[in-house]
């Protein structure tokens, strides 16, 4: 239960969350219609299943969904915007494609319409972005140690995103990567201008896991570590090192929406370093009698990365929610694979 906190929106204020279709986008709508607002989600396409999930827990005429394939017309954005008060932008490219022009500029352009059309429409006090732990650091493990904090950039990504010589199995990851640290620092630009009518916040998730609220969710990142019960090692091309609870990202997005404390803050959403091995280990301790599951990589590495901002999120999550901490990895594990034998 939410502990008295002062809302920037108050209940039954409209938000725009896009990509509500997705894994952690579902979160952040479902968080919110508990908490009493009006959502209006976009998705690419037709997801009448999405509708019919949360009529049936919150009832008609709170939730709605409007079909936009991408945000490129900006007269479709405004139009979107119409009566909103409030907007999570959590859609992204998630194909990990391995053509940097396909995806980068389209995730930049996307975040630079809907900040050009919350510009010009009165109604938007707050807008939040889901970017990711990879806007702010390589996600390959060092050994070594290393430090993040919140003016930390990925910066080594971008040149590897665009440069042909880059290894394949690191090529994907870095486009991925270099998307969210453009398309971030875009909202930035946009945020730090004196002009902008608006509040901002960003939220980085690291590697998220957790429950998936509907089977036709795949999950993103859960949705590949699901599969490791199937044996299918493919979750190992993720280098991430550190893990977060699904809920406690969308908490965090919701915080940065609705605090009226919290502003012009990058919020980093880090529950808890592992590596593949621990994750593996988990799995068996969850699953005894799967013999599928695959070893992990044999080359798995430690990570030593200190992130001074995680303290910052324990103590939003405390203030706003009254949660003590971070929710542990092997509980949001525990969800994440809970309707898998």
């Amino acid at each position: 239960m939410e502990v008295e906190t002062t809302y920037n929106l108050p209940q039954g204020s409209r938000i725009l969350v896009t990509g509500a279709n997705g894994f952690i986008a579902s979160h952040i709508v479902d968080n919110l219609l508990r908490m009493g607002y009006l959502v209006r989600g976009t998705t690419r396409t037709q997801k009448p299943w999405l509708n019919e999930l949360f009529e049936q827990k919150y009832g008609i005429g709170v939730f709605e969904t409007v079909r936009i394939s991408n945000f490129d017309n900006l007269k479709d954005i405004e139009r979107l915007l119409n009566g909103v008060d409030g907007i999570v932008h959590a859609a992204s490219d998630m194909s990990f494609i391995d053509d940097p022009q396909s995806v980068i500029p389209w995730v930049v352009q996307a975040m630079k319409n809907l900040l050009e059309a919350a510009t010009k429409t009165a109604t938007v006090k707050r807008v939040v972005l889901v970017s990711s732990s990879s806007a702010a650091y390589d996600l390959h493990p060092n050994p070594a140690g290393r430090e993040i904090d919140t003016h930390s950039w990925n910066e080594g990504a971008i040149q590897a995103a665009w440069d042909e010589n880059t290894p394949q199995e690191k090529k994907n990851v870095a486009i991925y990567s270099t998307s969210k640290i453009e398309g971030e620092k875009e909202a930035w630009k946009w945020a730090e201008d004196p002009k902008c009518p608006f509040e901002f916040n960003s939220v980085l998730p690291s590697f998220t896991v957790g429950r998936i609220l509907h089977p036709e969710i795949f999950g993103s990142t859960m949705g590949h570590l699901r599969q490791l019960l199937d044996g299918n090692p493919h979750a190992f091309t993720f280098p991430e090192q550190w893990y977060v609870d699904v809920e406690d990202v969308a908490k965090l997005c919701i915080i940065g929406l609705l605090d009226s404390d919290v502003k012009s803050q990058r919020i980093f959403a880090f529950g808890e370093q592992m590596n593949w091995t621990d994750t593996i280990s988990l799995l068996r301790e969850l699953r005894p009698e799967n013999n599928k599951i695959p070893d992990p990589p044999a080359d798995d590495v430690r990570d030593s990365t200190e992130v001074f901002p995680r303290t910052r999120s324990q103590i939003l999550l405390r203030g706003f929610f009254d949660q003590l901490d971070f929710t542990p990895i092997k509980d949001s594990i525990e969800k994440g694979i809970e309707d898998l034998p």
